[in-house]
Order: structure tokens, then sequence, then C-alpha cells
């Protein structure tokens, strides 16, 4: 192993939560230019959208997830580290451990993505997108508004994918 390797390998050691927000900031942003490049085949890229991806990851997903996730989590749920670490066979032994998993998922999915992370991913959005003209108020509002409308949509969506994943996660 190179030299240079091993100390990029000690980044996300020593700087947890700056290496967290700035791969969130940068899969963020990537991940938009790829949907408007490959999916939506844009001739020009919309910078102005992109920002706002790249405002989400930064802050969001970079900043507020690493402290749900990080100390919050392990301060509510401190024997999911062991739990984790257990072979599938004992995990199925776990009756405590299987609560605590169920109780991850529920807060992040049930309460976590409806009450902030959407919310927040709506608020981002518009603020980025609007007109200079609009009061924060009318932005917040429309927003919120937005979210609302597609609250059904957005669980059914996430829930599809991220019940799953987020099991496999934090099992």
């Amino acid at each position: 192993m190179t030299s240079a390797f091993k100390t990029l390998k000690k980044i996300p050691i020593q700087y947890p939560f700056l290496f967290g927000v700035t791969i969130s900031t940068l899969k963020t942003s990537f991940s938009d230019l790829l949907v408007q490049k490959v999916v939506e085949q844009k001739k020009e890229i919309d910078w102005k959208r992109n920002l706002a991806f790249c405002t989400f990851g930064c802050f969001y997903l970079g900043g507020v997830q690493y402290a749900l996730y990080v100390p919050i989590f392990g301060r509510l749920f401190p024997n999911a580290k062991s739990f984790a670490a257990l072979p599938l066979k004992q995990k199925f032994k776990d009756t405590k451990g299987q609560i605590a998993l169920i109780s991850q998922v529920f807060i992040d999915q049930c309460v976590h993505h409806p009450l902030m992370y959407f919310p927040v991913f709506y608020i981002t959005k518009e603020i980025v997108t609007s007109s200079s003209s609009d009061t924060r108020e009318v932005v917040v509002k429309r927003a919120l508004t937005r979210c609302k409308e597609n609250m059904k949509e957005d669980l059914v969506a996430l829930w599809k994918i991220w019940v799953p994943a987020t099991i496999m996660n934090f099992a």
C-alpha cells in the first residue's frame, strides 16, 4: 500500500463529520448531474437546480443526518453496534437487538423522513428555484404545501426501497 493511500484511508476515521459532509455534497451534486444529462437528456445543465441538491447534500444529508445517525441513534440504541456485528444466526436469537433494529427503522422511516427530511428537502428546493421577489414566508408555505400534497406518494416510493435497505444497513 502506498503512503498516499494509507493517508487517504485515515481521513474518514480522523474527520468523520467533514468526510461525511464532503461525500454527501459531492454525491448529491453528481447524482443530479447524472439525472439531468443521462435520464432527462438535457443539453444544458440547470446549475440552479444542482445548487439546490448541493446545498441539501451538504447541510442536511451531510450534517443533520450525521447528527441523527451517529450521536443521537448511538445514544438511543447503545447496543446497535454490537448487534450489527453479530453473525446472522445470532441476530435471529437476539430479541432485544431485533426490537432495537425495528425501532431504528421506524424512527428513520416514519418519524425522521416525513417530519424532517421531506419538509427540509422541499423548502431547500423551493428556496433555490423560487423567484427572487417571493418572500420567505411565501416560499416556505409553497414548499410545505407541495410536501403535504406529495407525502403519500413520496413515502410509498421511499419505503419500497429504503425500508429493506435500512433494515440491512442497521442490522
